[in-house]
């Protein structure tokens, strides 16, 4: 038997020292460096700001660099294509880069392996069309199917059972039979069942399917093949997953199954945060649960966080970081010392003080040199509007919206479908600007040229797919003009932010036509693609006589703060959308699920509980990795809003604050 070492030789200091000159950097430790040079089997648990996904990179590149095999290759698996995004941006020009992006290595997220080595394969052999693999194309093409009066029956009954139509899925391979037993509330023969497994049947045979059901088709090729573990084994000798703490129970045994971590044949290295586990996952025990302590490497040290951000986070770690804490390299700190890390605590029915709080902190904190297109961030685990919650309510406040009143929760999403190709421009760079992520923003853009492609050929070729600039990508390989043109406006408009103006785009509307042609597939333009691609300027009205300069476009969300001619814009969001960001200064909101979130922690704030040994259930734990999750965004300053009752009254709330002073914290009272 071929094991994964016969095919690689040993990676030396060398190496090292190579993919360091390569990629810019930093001097590496010795839990860096073991984890580029091990070819074994190992976990990697690696702290915020640790720069995981760049070391990711660095060891893959030495890895295709020493690669031999025209027909084995590497596999990295994800949950989004961050590590495939680095590749690009930091190997994109060099020999390594271009092979790690080509055959026979495969980068993408698990559901694309899954689709791509099972779903899609058993489909084609079971003599079944592949439409589309996508929740909402799936569960539009289901809904109209029904029609709008058997849709209203069924959707009215699944919510008086507490469910939802949009979430019906296949239980079965077998789709005359697609409801898994005990997944409907009624029995096989009654007619709610009936019209909910047509409309799945009928999707099904028309190709369409929402993304978890591919591991459905998937096991379907598994019973049918039992052998084909061995066989990809044999194809990808080197496994990686990233994000590995995002991985559900479902996908995990998947991959378990496909690469079991015993097996000589692979080499498989799991590389996450269990600390920042606060998609899906909760703290019960599941199969081969990440990381394994036994074959296990800690990165601890975060290039990110000064020490003191890192010394007041470090007790919210559900999981221990090992060996002595989370460890702060990040070197910001104040003439005097630290910045001021700051508790504001407000009245239990008046949180409306909060955020202008923050914003005078910030700038009377930090220069204008350094606030200046960095991230200011105010973070909350509730985000959801609730209007029957008001002031004085015992679940005040709630959400993030009771901060703010212009809060809108879906306003940090691209959802909006505009009528031209310039507002999907637009809306991007603005979202760029806000914080959204690139990947995001870059998808948004995607969807615009796709638009584009389906009304230069007057038919939907180009479909909406959740990674469109990845699609879009690869259907553009064979004409590199096209790809050019693309590449260009991604460049432009987002990397560089580069001014939309009327002149410019009129010098590109040839291209963005020949590129909408191309990736269509057709050889003409019907007149709505004119209207799609004309331009649109910014429209501002200024009152009648008054010829002074609009103001600056606030990008939504963003809460602004204005003193004395300076200014810091403060982005809101829910935590889940802040993961994986960094942040200049993040202030964490108290809310309220089941109970308010930081209330509930005031035993770790100060300092009478530590990680997790106290967390009584998964609601519990996951407070504390959300919390966790938003202490470790900022590089300069931390901050809290807290209810005044949260520390206690009279003696006892006097004695907390200076036991959070002496912990590190300045309390400001509101």
């Amino acid at each position: 038997m071929i094991r994964p070492t016969d095919l690689i030789t040993p990676v030396t200091d060398d190496d090292i020292t190579w993919v360091s000159q390569l990629m810019g950097l930093r001097p590496l430790d010795r839990s860096r460096r073991e984890f580029l040079s091990i070819l074994a089997t190992r976990d990697v648990s690696a702290c915020p700001g640790s720069g995981k996904t760049t070391i990711v990179v660095a060891k893959l590149a030495i890895l295709a660099r020493k690669w031999t095999s025209s027909t084995q290759g590497i596999c990295v698996l994800s949950h989004t294509n961050v590590a495939r995004e680095e590749i690009e941006h930091r190997l994109g020009g060099s020999v390594v880069g271009k092979q790690l992006l080509a055959y026979p290595h495969f980068i993408d997220t698990i559901h694309g392996f899954v689709s791509r080595f099972l779903a899609i394969p058993w489909l084609l052999s079971a003599g079944y069309k592949i439409s589309a693999i996508d929740d909402d194309l799936t569960t539009g093409v289901r809904r109209r199917f029904l029609g709008e009066k058997d849709y209203a029956r069924l959707n009215f009954y699944l919510e008086k059972k507490n469910r939802s139509f949009a979430d019906l899925r296949l239980g079965s391979a077998h789709f005359q039979t697609p409801i898994a037993d005990g997944a409907f509330p009624d029995g096989p023969h009654t007619p709610m069942y009936q019209l909910a497994a047509s409309a799945l049947r009928h999707a099904a045979e028309e190709g369409y399917f929402c993304y978890d059901e591919i591991f459905v088709l998937g096991e379907a090729l598994l019973a049918q093949q039992p052998t084909l573990p061995a066989i990809l084994q044999q194809r990808f000798p080197f496994v990686f997953v990233d994000e590995m703490q995002d991985t559900t129970e479902q996908q995990n045994l998947f991959l378990s199954r496909l690469f079991p971590r015993d097996a000589v044949s692979v080499c498989i290295q799991r590389i996450g945060d269990p600390n920042q586990a606060i998609f899906e996952r909760g703290i019960k025990p599941v199969a081969d649960a990440f990381p394994d302590p036994q074959q296990c490497i800690g990165i601890a040290d975060s290039f990110r966080l000064p020490t003191s951000i890192a010394t007041l986070a470090s007790p919210f770690a559900y999981v221990p970081v090992e060996p002595d804490g989370l460890i702060g390299i990040g070197g910001i700190g104040a003439p005097g010392g630290a910045l001021p890390h700051t508790i504001f605590v407000f009245p239990d029915d008046d949180a409306s003080m909060v955020l202008s709080a923050f914003g005078h902190h910030v700038l009377t904190t930090l220069a204008d040199s350094t606030i200046t297109g960095a991230a200011v961030r105010a973070v909350g685990s509730v985000h959801k509007a609730f209007d029957d919650i008001p002031p004085g309510h015992k679940h005040y406040p709630k959400t993030v919206h009771h901060y703010w009143a212009d809060y809108q929760p879906k306003g940090n999403h691209l959802r909006h479908r505009p009528q031209t190709l310039i507002e999907y421009i637009r809306l991007a760079q603005d979202a760029a600007k806000a914080g959204a992520a690139l990947s995001e923003c870059v998808n948004s853009v995607a969807f615009g040229i796709g638009q584009l492609a389906n009304l230069m050929v007057g038919a939907t070729k180009i479909a909406a797919r959740a990674r469109q600039h990845l699609h879009t990508e690869q259907l553009l390989q064979s004409s590199p003009v096209a790809l050019s043109t693309y590449r260009g406006v991604i460049t432009r408009f987002l990397i560089d932010q580069e001014t939309l103006t009327g002149p410019g785009w009129t010098g590109l509307s040839e291209d963005l036509k020949v590129l909408g042609l191309t990736l269509g597939g057709g050889d003409k333009a019907p007149k709505a693609a004119d209207a799609f691609l004309a331009w649109q300027g910014v429209v501002v009205t200024p009152p009648p006589g008054d010829h002074v300069q609009p103001p600056e476009a606030i990008p939504p969300n963003c809460y602004r703060y204005s003193d004395n001619g300076r200014s810091v814009d403060i982005l809101l969001s829910s935590i889940h959308v802040a993961k994986g960001q960094t942040h200049l200064a993040t202030l964490i909101l108290e809310t309220f699920n089941r109970a308010h979130v930081l209330d509930s922690l005031m035993p770790w704030l100060l300092g009478k509980h530590s990680n997790g040994k106290k967390c009584a259930n998964d609601t519990a734990a996951q407070r504390l990795m959300q919390i966790y999750v938003a202490m470790t965004r900022p590089t300069h300053l931390l901050c809290l809003a807290v209810r005044n009752s949260s520390l206690g009254v009279g003696a006892t709330n006097e004695a907390n604050r200076e036991t959070l002073r002496l912990r590190g914290w300045r309390v400001q009272i509101l």
